[in-house]
């Protein structure tokens, strides 16, 4: 993807539909800066905006990618593989920003007790907090493997 493009591109279209930056921020629930951004070249939306601003341009995944419309359709097979590498990547970032919150979520709960089991005062918001996180872990993580 070249950044200068992709932006021109997204910008034209935008034009060309006379939206402004922020009707396409609202419709993709974005800032209006975010778009200035990508039409400027500046940076790339992220991985789970690209398929919602194709289809909101009215163009493929292929013709935002290469900053460009073609003339010739694009394949089925190529633009369904498009989507689907868009679809897993966005899932993978998902996917590590959960077992980020975890982690940090059984840190605390780990540290209440902790703290709790050595002042010997147990707070009722720190036992709440702790039966809370590994309620969330057992409802998500083993009851769904059953």
């Amino acid at each position: 993807m070249n950044a200068q493009k992709t932006g021109s591109l997204i910008f034209a279209i935008r034009k060309e539909q006379n939206r402004t930056q922020q009707d396409l921020a609202n419709e993709l629930g974005v800032s209006s800066a975010a778009i200035s951004k990508w039409e400027r070249g500046i940076g790339f939306p992220d991985v789970s905006l690209i398929e919602p601003l194709a289809a909101s341009l009215g163009i493929t995944i292929a013709e935002l990618f290469k900053g460009e419309r073609t003339e010739n359709s694009v394949d089925i097979e190529y633009e369904s593989l498009l989507s689907d590498v868009v679809k897993v990547s966005a899932n993978e970032i998902t996917k590590k920003k959960k077992i980020t919150n975890w982690i940090i979520a059984i840190t605390v709960a780990v540290l209440y007790l902790m703290i709790s089991v050595i002042s010997h005062k147990w707070e009722i918001t720190w036992v709440v907090w702790i039966v809370y996180c590994f309620y969330r872990i057992f409802t998500e993580y083993i009851y769904k493997k059953y």
